[in-house]
């Protein structure tokens, strides 16, 4: 259990270029997911390859291969055990892996801003949360199909333009569209909440 808590508090442990048990080139292939899963920098990815080179890294850096081997060594097999998963979770989902492509652009995804939304979408994004509203009142488990259907498409629409945008580098207009499919993926979760809390799942 010490190891668990000492890997908590050495957060930059593997990252480190200051750390002996790492070498110069793990750094590297660990500090680009991309590059760690053997995959093109790209938001377009194979989904297939991605599942299949994250099974491998498992078995690769899995802790129980290190049971009997020095601290030093078991603390680092759990730094890479815990990147792994950091990366497969980013790169598996589209929101996640678009914010990281951003970040590798040295574009801040957090940084919020209404006027990347536009005027249109901001309204657009009050007429739909209150809309969620009522039908969460009204238990319109109809209405909220309807509603998760078109969000859905509006969803679909922005991840396509995220990845026209990127692979042409218009990162500003990237981050924005990026800044869409945060509110749209919120919403589609919200309504499943809503969906849940009525069919009492």
């Amino acid at each position: 259990m010490w190891l668990w808590r000492k890997l908590q508090c050495l957060t930059s442990f593997y990252t480190s270029t200051d750390n002996p048990a790492v070498s110069r080139s793990e750094n590297n292939h660990f500090n680009n997911y991309f590059t760690l899963f053997g995959l093109n920098e790209g938001f377009g990815l194979d989904r297939s390859a991605l599942d299949s080179q994250y099974k491998a890294l498992q078995s690769q850096y899995h802790p129980d291969k290190f049971a009997d081997a020095e601290d030093s060594q078991r603390l680092k097999a759990l730094q890479q055990t815990s990147l792994v998963n950091d990366a497969y979770e980013t790169l598996k989902s589209p929101l996640k892996r678009a914010a990281y492509l951003l970040k590798l652009n040295d574009v801040d995804p957090e940084e919020h801003n209404q006027a990347h939304f536009g005027e249109a979408f901001l309204i657009r994004q009050m007429e739909l949360r209150e809309a969620l509203e009522t039908l969460s009142a009204s238990e319109d488990i109809d209405g909220l199909e309807a509603m998760k259907a078109e969000a859905g498409k509006e969803k679909d629409t922005a991840v396509a333009a995220f990845e026209k945008q990127f692979m042409a580098k218009e990162f500003a207009s990237a981050k924005s569209t990026y800044n869409q499919m945060q509110f749209l993926f919120k919403l589609l979760d919200e309504i499943d909440s809503v969906e849940e809390k009525i069919l009492d799942y």
